[in-house]
């Protein structure tokens, strides 16, 4: 029976450790959570080639070459800042620098989900190399109505070295999901 998404909450973020080969990283014991998930829009960008020969195409090939995940959170902590962004947080103080370098790091969210029965499900979602790019920041005036801005960053999600660039499962619970992600990201049960 097919599965809705009916949501996305919790996305959270660590940066790589290690990177070894054919094997998918390891983590920075911290990990933080982005904000609260309001939206996530996932581009695959892929490479194709085509041999044609006898006057017909015989081979077509496709393969990922990267990806770009837009998502939309409530807002940025200063702690998420200096960890997605590479800025410097000190004492309550962001500063942004031209020289600022995003560290690759793993990014996990679960989506909740219903089947036409109205069973629940969770789907967790896990890119195991992305780096971040800041959005723009937008502020308006409180006029009649109050008008809520949001963050927005771009992920580019790239393979690791062992060729995984997403891995995905649909979980029975909301706590598994939130053990898958954490999991997934080398946080392990205490």
């Amino acid at each position: 029976m097919s599965k809705v998404k009916t949501g996305m909450k919790l996305p959270k973020f660590a940066a790589i450790k290690t990177e070894a080969a054919n094997a998918l990283p390891t983590y920075d014991t911290t990990i933080v959570t982005i904000g609260e998930a309001i939206a996530g829009n996932l581009t695959v960008n892929q490479t194709s080639g085509e041999l044609y020969s006898d006057d017909a195409l015989n081979i077509k090939v496709t393969d990922f070459s990267s990806g770009s995940l837009a998502l939309q959170t409530d807002g940025i902590d200063d702690e998420v800042a200096s960890a997605i962004f590479g800025a410097t947080a000190e004492a309550g103080l962001v500063t942004y620098s031209a020289g600022d370098v995003a560290p690759n790091g793993g990014l996990t969210y679960y989506a909740p989900m219903r089947d036409k029965s109205g069973t629940a499900y969770f789907k967790g979602y896990y890119f195991p190399k992305v780096q971040a790019a800041m959005g723009n920041d937008n502020s308006a005036t409180k006029g009649n109505s109050i008008s809520f801005q949001t963050a927005n960053t771009t992920f580019t999600v790239m393979k690791c070295n062992s060729g995984a660039w997403m891995q995905t499962e649909i979980l029975e619970t909301e706590e598994a999901a939130i053990t898958w992600c954490e999991s997934k990201l080398g946080k392990t049960a205490s």
